[in-house]
């Protein structure tokens, strides 16, 4: 399934169903408030999936007091391992399989303009954010003395202030090319992790440069003004000030937008030419995750995150890459800045969540048991822990700090040899003993009201609240059964776990439009 899809129930029917949902981008340049440490021998950009000690794209590399961490938000200041979360993107530099350099940045940051839980959107100063079951959300705020965990995209509202993680893609037509010189080039954010830190900070966005002028340029939908001279001069790097459209810029703010004539408008502090992704010096192995942009199939390069790739070698697998498809490419830097791929992994994607008590737990056969359903664990799962809150478990030592009956969130796919999970979650026990499951339909039988999402038996009933397309104040199951598409059509129950193991008996069921899709990155 190579084709975007986005859309997830959760966003739409949290607050009516009562789920709970937890389901890279280059640095603002250099600095010099933190030691460097020398040259690596590989680099790894991408999402943070696990600790102990980084794991990224796949990968994980140890890490030790040598280990630099630092904020690529705030020009590279030194920070510590505590402010890592899954979820964010991260740059690792690597000397002999040990990281001597981790760097987190974010998409955006700032205050939320709009929400549309109905197509799993936010926008944050400007920037259209998207939002999946692949996003995970962190952090709380305060409302009235009352503190709210924020956990799905319905707990955040028009004027909250959010940290966004996530990858660039280039929404404009043609190749998805985000080139110097167009002046088209829009993006939005496929985010990683939301996270509501509680208190504003900086105001940081990075983006393709448009409609440059004197003093001024737009990144999508937001206005940046900067200043040349005078005592409020905005530091830029290289200086002087000077923009291009097309031009890949970071720029940070102190102070937020504001509407200037109905404009909504930054005023720069700080402004970065820079690149999507680190600077790559040939000879160097790395590994980079992001989306297929520039694609050129009988030629078999492309670019990820404005690196050229040179695919030649793995021709049969470019033939099957698609625009904006999340990868991860591993190879080696040429002399010309090419990355010439070894390996091409297309992002395996969850097809269903499941949210139910851990069965059991098995650390030898590197496996989970949830509601009968058993889920094979691995690099690439992401683990998030939000009831301990301390650093989440991970692929080696999950099976001795979960317990049965433990809560949990699982993402998943069906594989070749069984169900692959590609998130597993621990979140706080629910007030009511219910669970839930959403997804793609495999099966569904009228006859006897049941349908199955991700070898999971849901059975309907009388009792059933039924939504889906066109119910109106009547839904019957056949109506509702008439909406579902197999193979195709996104369904999400709530309910109870079934009398036999892989069954669940529900009492609310909500059927996606057909134009609704289920979502591309790993949840």
């Amino acid at each position: 399934m190579n084709r975007k899809k986005w859309v997830t129930v959760l966003g739409v029917v949290a607050a009516t169903l009562g789920l709970l949902v937890a389901c890279g981008g280059g640095g603002s340049g250099p600095g010099s408030q933190s030691p460097m440490p020398s040259a690596a021998t590989s680099t790894a950009s991408g999402v943070l999936s696990a600790f102990g000690s980084v794991v990224v794209n796949g990968q994980e590399f140890a890490t030790s007091a040598s280990t630099a961490v630092v904020d690529g938000d705030a020009d590279d200041a030194s920070s510590s391992m505590s402010a890592l979360n899954v979820g964010m993107s991260v740059d690792v530099d690597v000397n002999n399989g040990t990281a001597s350099l981790v760097r987190y940045t974010s998409a955006v940051r700032g205050e939320v303009d709009a929400v549309d839980t109905a197509n799993s959107t936010l926008t944050v100063m400007g920037q259209t954010v998207q939002v999946s079951g692949a996003t995970l959300f962190a952090g709380s705020k305060t409302v009235s003395g009352t503190s709210t965990a924020i956990a799905q995209l319905s707990d955040i509202s028009v004027g909250d202030y959010v940290i966004v993680h996530g990858v660039l893609a280039c929404t404009s037509s043609g190749t998805g090319a985000c080139s110097a010189g167009s002046n088209s080039d829009n993006t939005q954010v496929i985010a990683s992790l939301v996270t509501e830190p509680g208190i504003a900070g900086v105001y940081r966005v990075a983006g393709y440069v448009e409609n440059s002028a004197t003093g001024s340029f737009a990144i999508n939908g937001l206005t940046v003004n900067y200043s040349s001279t005078g005592a409020s001069a905005t530091t830029c790097t290289p200086s002087p000030c000077a923009f291009a459209n097309g031009d890949f810029v970071a720029v940070r703010s102190s102070t937020a937008p504001a509407l200037a004539s109905g404009v909504l408008t930054l005023t720069a502090t700080r402004i970065n030419t820079t690149t999507q992704a680190p600077v790559l010096m040939a000879g160097t192995t790395v590994s980079l995750e992001g989306p297929v942009a520039q694609l050129n199939t009988s030629a078999s390069t492309f670019s990820i995150r404005g690196i050229a790739v040179d695919g030649s070698a793995l021709a049969a697998t470019v033939a099957t890459l698609t625009k904006g498809e999340i990868v991860e490419v591993s190879g080696t830097v040429s002399s010309s800045g090419t990355l010439v791929a070894t390996i091409i992994t297309a992002e395996p994607h969850a097809t269903f969540w499941l949210r139910a008590p851990l069965d059991a737990a098995s650390a030898g056969a590197g496996t989970i048991t949830v509601l009968g359903q058993t889920f094979s664990v691995n690099n690439e799962t992401r683990f998030v822990d939000r009831v301990a809150n301390t650093r989440p478990f991970n692929l080696s030592n999950f099976a001795t700090v979960l317990a049965a009956k433990d809560q949990l969130v699982v993402s998943g796919y069906t594989g070749a040899t069984g169900n692959v999970a590609t998130r597993v979650e621990r979140i706080p026990a629910p007030a009511l003993p219910t669970v839930a499951i959403e997804g793609v339909v495999s099966a569904d039988t009228p006859a006897s009201d049941t349908l199955n999402i991700g070898g999971i038996t849901v059975t309907l009933g009388s009792g059933t609240t039924l939504l889906y397309p066109a119910a109106g104040s009547t839904p019957t199951l056949a109506g509702f059964f008439a909406a579902v598409t197999v193979q195709s059509s996104v369904v999400a129950i709530v309910g109870t776990a079934g009398s036999s193991a892989g069954s669940i008996t529900a009492t609310t069921a909500l059927a996606l439009p057909s134009s609704s899709e289920w979502a591309i990155l790993p949840h």
